[in-house]
């Protein structure tokens, strides 16, 4: 979620005699127009250079530009111009909070708010917002204290409950989060934010028709709030409708004048959508400004391993890793996953289990990289770890499927452990009661289970998956060497366990069925018709 502007009451507050223009350039940042925010904010200083309040929303500017070492610059010269500024204070707190750094960070946000007293609602706000924002460094709890204190003091400003409805947001309470961005559309009727908000809201419990409908009342308060088109791209990606994505998505560029953050963000979806050369063409268009942008060269490393261009690709995500070394924090799980599958395609897949295990470890409910992970050790024919793979996806998926506990089943089985390999194959059949294949696996590993067959063990599962394999008379061509199997196992306990020779040769028969040559079976039948036992 995008920092909120403190617009309507911090201008009334602080800059009267400008509010015009520095409205202009709090909209051009709404509108992730970066660039040419910083250029009014230049304007603002080079008439008034010892307003500190310049200099912290130009910061702010810049940190949601994804420039924090600029806007650590400019923190810094806000405070030569006017040592005591508070907004500025906060600001230097909010480049802790964007390293992560909670602790150090909010040392100086109370130290601010201490410093501005008990009646100061804006401060309050202002403290409130950044320790909301920043997900790396975020202290919900105080963030709330400070709202409840600002809205004692000014119970009508709708931004002080739009910031509670992004706590209860980030706290995945929709219903609360809801509750007070109507409160802040109730003191202020056009209050953008909070529409776009409740978008925004809607999107992440996929409701996506609902939050179309919110973005487009956004859209209604100002149709040039570029971002407002990008969430509309989004919602009609995940509703499958690709035109309209796009068209909504060249919109939110066309309105936010190309940045690279606009492009960037642009491209991502683009590599979402699978449109991987029209991603890397956005990719190179943010390459020939900003060669060095971390976040562009990630998405390349991806799209180019997409794209099987594998060689430019390790190339690219080397580089990440070296970017980051001395600060891991800036990689995110994909670099790591990216990492690994570029290695194992690369002929490394010992290397690659390393770097896709970390993706895991950061987020173990990237779902889709456990398969990726199994395959790699497939290659290494590590099938012990290829089952417990399919255990750990299987435990941190909303809703297993059945081929994960059927691939969990084959592993432990190729692994020699059979217990193991029945209670997944027994999960198999209990999902999905008439699939043939569930009953002949479990029939298997209770034959290695059982290797004397002495008790039979294996018979019930062999049993039913012949029961239902004739039955499926379309595909009983493509069951041919199971059945054989299973009528083979049946065949023999029949004939050394109950001395039922007569039942012995009916299953032998049916193999020969099956396999008019099969030699085996035509010995079986000669030796038991002649066996003493049987006459």
């Amino acid at each position: 979620m995008k920092r909120g502007i403190l617009i309507t009451f911090l201008i009334t507050l602080y800059f009267s005699a400008n509010a015009q223009t520095l409205k202009d350039a709090i909209r051009l940042n709404e509108n992730e127009q970066h660039d040419e925010a910083s250029g009014v904010f230049k304007q603002l200083i080079a008439l008034e250079p010892t307003k500190g309040d310049y200099y912290y929303f130009w910061g702010n500017n810049l940190l949601d530009a994804d420039k924090a070492d600029s806007a650590a610059i400019v923190f810094s010269e806000g405070l030569k111009k006017e040592p005591g500024n508070l907004l500025v204070q906060i600001g230097t707190a909010e480049l802790k909070l964007v390293e992560g750094n909670l602790a150090e960070g909010k040392v100086a946000i109370e130290a601010a708010v201490k410093t501005a007293g008990p009646k100061n609602a804006t401060i309050m706000v202002v403290a409130a917002e950044a320790l909301i924002r920043y997900k790396k460094a975020q202290d919900l709890m105080l963030a709330r204290v400070y709202l409840d204190a600002a809205l004692k003091l000014d119970a009508k400003n709708p931004l002080t409950y739009n910031l509670i409805g992004d706590i209860y947001s980030e706290e995945n309470n929709g219903s609360d989060a809801a509750k007070y961005y109507n409160q802040a559309l109730e003191k202020d009727g056009k209050y953008i934010k909070s529409v776009f908000h409740k978008g925004q809201l809607y999107k992440r419990s996929m409701s996506y028709e609902i939050a179309i409908a919110e973005f487009n009342t956004t859209l209604s308060l100002d149709p040039n709030f570029a971002p407002a088109y990008r969430e509309l791209g989004e919602c009609y990606y995940k509703l499958r409708k690709p035109e309209q994505a796009k068209e909504n998505y060249k919109k939110y560029l066309e309105l936010s004048k190309n940045n690279n953050s606009a492009r960037l963000r642009y491209a991502s979806f683009l590599y979402q959508s699978a449109e991987y050369n029209d991603a890397g063409f956005e990719l190179s268009s943010i390459t020939k400004v900003d060669s060095t942008n971390l976040g562009m060269m990630r998405m390349m490393a991806y799209v180019n391993y997409e794209l099987g261009k594998n060689d430019t690709a390790i190339k690219t995500i080397t580089k990440v890793f070296a970017i980051t070394a001395e600060d891991t924090t800036k990689r995110i799980g994909k670099d790591y996953s990216y990492f690994g599958k570029i290695l194992a395609k690369g002929g490394n897949s010992e290397l690659g289990t390393t770097y896709i295990q970390t993706a895991l470890t950061i987020d173990p409910r990237q779902v889709e990289l456990y398969d990726d992970l199994a395959d790699m050790y497939y290659k290494q024919k590590k099938y012990d770890l290829i089952a417990l793979t399919y255990e750990a996806k299987i435990n941190n998926s909303a809703k297993a499927s059945i081929t994960d506990y059927f691939n969990m089943g084959r592993a432990w089985y190729n692994a020699k452990n059979y217990v193991k390999a029945d209670s997944a194959f027994a999960k198999v059949s209990e999902i999905n009661p008439t699939w043939p294949n569930g009953y002949f696996w479990r029939g298997r590993a209770n034959a290695q289970i059982d290797n004397t067959a002495k008790e039979g063990m294996a018979k019930p599962h062999y049993a039913k998956y012949i029961e239902l394999a004739i039955a499926d008379t379309a595909n009983i061509s493509k069951q041919k060497n199971n059945l054989v199997e299973a009528y083979r196992y049946l065949a023999l306990i029949a004939y050394y366990n109950s001395k039922d020779c007569k039942l012995s040769i009916d299953y032998w028969n049916k193999i020969l069925e099956l396999d008019a040559v099969n030699k085996e079976a035509k010995e079986f039948i000669k030796t038991i018709s002649t066996s003493k036992d049987c006459k």
